[in-house]
């Protein structure tokens, strides 16, 4: 028979702290790939200024241009076109990107 190990008040407080700040923090990385309306257009018009246009993006992942601007708008997700938009802004990935976006909001405010 296996003996189980008791837990103190402490050690079960702690448990439980850790595991609620886990499941916070699962819920913002889920969050993290929405972005606003504004947010969009301003990755349009990074992608502008470095020459690239949604029908780019849209080439390169093989999707429609109406895809890729519902991405960028916010309306949809699609991993293959956040990747690629990332990528081309030089991020390593998407929510790298929108959490660098949210970070310059909050600073601005």
């Amino acid at each position: 028979m296996k003996s189980q190990k008791t837990m103190t008040d402490e050690e079960l407080k702690e448990f439980i702290a850790q595991k609620i700040a886990e499941k916070k923090a699962a819920a913002i990385a889920r969050a993290s790939k929405k972005i606003t309306p504004e947010q969009g257009l301003y990755i349009k018009y990074r992608l502008k200024c470095m020459g690239t246009t949604s029908a780019d993006i849209a080439f390169e992942v093989g999707c429609s241009k109406q895809n890729v601007c519902n991405v960028l708008s916010g309306k949809s997700h699609s991993q293959r076109i956040e990747r690629a938009v990332a990528s081309r802004l030089g991020y390593k990935s998407w929510n790298d990107m929108v959490t660098e976006l949210r970070a310059m909001r909050e600073m601005a405010a």
